[in-house]
């Protein structure tokens, strides 16, 4: 027999409960001859360039349909992109349509990453009939508080302005025609060779000398506009807001995710907020988390970790077959499976964070002359009972502290070591540890802090520093010192004031290994990763050059006014439960964040959806 085909019904129009009609392809098996499960993905990024790079082969051999939908205002679908605002109520009624289906057996799974991810948690979160299960990759939600338009106080910069700038090349055809000459005449002034993704010193380069407001390309998309107006306001986010509905939630899901990605903290949210409080025993028993060293998108200057690469359409298979089939597999045994860098193995877990881990103080101390990597900066578990000068710095917006990695869209593991000498970043470092240190759960700073300006940010990092001087980014955070009392109700800042500041680092797990050091990095900017500050109490999406102030920033740690990271470390002597790569890759399979371009898909042949009839 000729090699298997792939069936494709291609442009099925599927109407949404105000009208608009959605586009989408099906693929099955040649052998498709009764009612199955489906698996849907749904793309703002054009489902005929997102289709080829996506391995159906697991799905379709186990009797599976795929469905790639353009989701609203994007590819061939009607309507106008407001994004995520929409997703819930449209894939709510797209798994209407599918299981009314003859076609389909009214059992509905759905995968795939990052955008792709949030449409599936905003399901997941409400009660939409057919919607039994899903395989959430790094979910985009949250846009006021994680990662895609903010990032806690900051405006995601980095993430948010090439994403919008993406969108507003792929989708201006939706445009006024007068909007369509604006944005292309904008295209042709920038100096940067494409609006997908920008990175690096090109992004740099970009955002420089620009507002928000006045960002070109960005300038003229509306959506672009009410992430700038409603920087204050959560209210604007709610249709894509899930943390505050987990405990809705009633069936099992897949949390998938990586420890440098931009959307960690949904996946880590999503599945202590379920285990904890989801609506029946089968959400709360059924959720899995999976948190590998990765990053939002592969990069090869990143640190690399070994056997950390897995097959994640083979691992959405198989949790398919689990729930439609009753197929058990052992890597769904654990509730948690975790890649531990440093150590650069995979680990099972009962549960997270883990509960035996003991909370730990490291404190800053030093002289007064903590500037750069030769200062005089102390990372110790011993608290200071001296009156220890403060440290200080300059910090001027029209120099800022260049991003190196992170959590961002382009982020990830990167050498600090090109930053090391700027005087405006303080560093604070522990002596070379006499045994391995393991920190694995949630990461929190505490610092007492003090400027000149009337407003002001306050970035800090925590890092593995290497015997031989490599230093990589492990997490890091920021706080705004407007948002200190409310982000909602903005209050300036009282130059002068020391104010303590709570700082989220986000997660990890990380053993920094014996002859490593630990360091901690305070600066007040961290660009593009975040916006800038100007330094001053004025519209912040409106401020240019012309605005910034040069502050005279202070951090505190006296014996009154300590400031410290609190590690969650895990003790030596505890149970650690080592178990192989979960869904390793072979030739010619893909892994997470490394997608190719036909990925070994055999070959399609288009029939009529009406040929599916069950």
């Amino acid at each position: 027999m000729a090699e298997s085909e792939t069936l494709v019904c291609r442009n099925i129009d599927i109407p949404m409960r105000d009208g608009i009609v959605l586009s989408s392809d099906l693929y099955v098996g040649d052998d498709a001859t009764e009612p199955r499960p489906v698996v849907l993905v749904r793309t703002p990024y054009n489902r005929a360039m997102l289709a080829p790079r996506f391995d159906l082969r697991p799905f379709v051999d186990r009797g599976y349909a795929v469905m790639f939908q353009d989701v609203r205002g994007t590819g061939q679908s009607q309507g106008v992109l407001t994004p995520l605002m929409n997703e819930a109520d449209d894939g709510a009624d797209t798994i209407a349509w599918l299981v009314a289906q003859s076609w389909c057996n009214g059992q509905v799974g759905t995968t795939g990453p990052s955008y792709m991810g949030g449409v599936q948690l905003q399901l997941a979160v409400r009660p939409v009939p057919g919607h039994e299960t899903a395989f959430i990759q790094v979910p985009a939600a949250n846009m006021f508080s994680i990662g895609m338009v903010h990032d806690g106080d900051v405006l995601a910069l980095e993430t948010a302005a090439p994403w919008a700038l993406m969108m507003a090349a792929t989708t201006m055809d939706r445009f006024p025609p007068d909007v369509i000459a604006r944005i292309r005449a904008d295209m042709t002034s920038l100096e940067v060779p494409s609006m997908a993704l920008l990175e690096g010193d090109a992004l740099v380069a970009f955002l420089r000398g620009h507002s928000p407001r006045t960002l070109p390309v960005a300038r003229h998309v509306p959506f672009w506009h009410d992430w700038l107006d409603n920087r204050e306001n959560p209210s604007f986010f709610d249709p894509a807001e899930t943390n505050s509905r987990l405990s809705a939630a009633t069936r099992p899901l897949m949390h998938f995710a990586g420890w440098y990605d931009l959307f960690l903290r949904n996946a880590l949210n999503s599945y202590a907020g379920i285990t904890a409080h989801g609506a029946t025993p089968e959400a709360r028993a059924g959720q899995r988390l999976i948190v590998g060293p990765w990053s939002h998108v592969s990069n090869p200057r990143f640190r690399q970790f070994p056997d950390s690469d897995v097959n994640d359409a083979a691992a959405s298979a198989a949790w398919m077959d689990l729930h439609f089939r009753g197929e058990a597999n052992p890597a769904f045994d654990h509730r948690v499976t975790l890649y531990v860098m440093g150590e650069n193995r995979w680990r099972a877990e009962p549960d997270w964070p883990r509960r035996d881990a003991v909370p730990t103080r490291f404190y800053l101390d030093s002289h007064g002359n903590a500037n750069g990597v030769d200062g005089d900066g102390v990372l110790s578990t011993d608290a200071t009972g001296a009156d220890r000068p403060a440290d200080r710095y300059r910090a001027d917006p029209a120099d800022p502290v260049i991003s190196l990695g992170g959590h961002g869209v382009s982020g990830g593991p990167v050498d600090q070591q090109p930053n090391a000498a700027r005087r405006d970043i303080l560093v604070y470092t522990t002596a070379p540890l006499g045994e391995d240190v393991e920190v694995t759960g949630n990461i929190r700073a505490t610092i007492h802090a003090a400027s000149s300006a009337t407003d002001t940010d306050w970035f800090v990092k925590l890092i593995d520093v290497f015997p031989d001087g490599e230093a990589y980014n492990i997490v890091n955070g920021g706080a705004r010192a407007r948002y200190r009392v409310s982000r909602t109700e903005p209050v300036a800042l009282t130059p002068g004031d020391v104010v303590a500041y709570d700082i989220d680092l986000h997660a990890t797990s990380n053993v920094f290994k014996k002859g490593h050091r630990i360091r901690l990095e305070i600066s007040s900017s961290d660009f593009p990763n975040a916006d800038l500050n100007p330094n001053a109490f004025i519209d912040l999406s409106e401020a240019t050059p012309n605005d910034y102030v040069v502050a005279e920033q202070a951090i505190f740690h006296d014996a009154a006014r300590p400031s410290f990271v609190e590690l969650p470390i895990i003790p030596a002597a505890a149970e650690r439960h080592w178990i192989d790569t979960p869904f390793p890759p072979g030739p010619g399979d893909q892994a997470y964040s490394k997608y190719h371009s036909e990925i070994g898909n055999r070959p399609l042949r288009q029939i009529e959806l009406g040929a599916l009839a069950g």
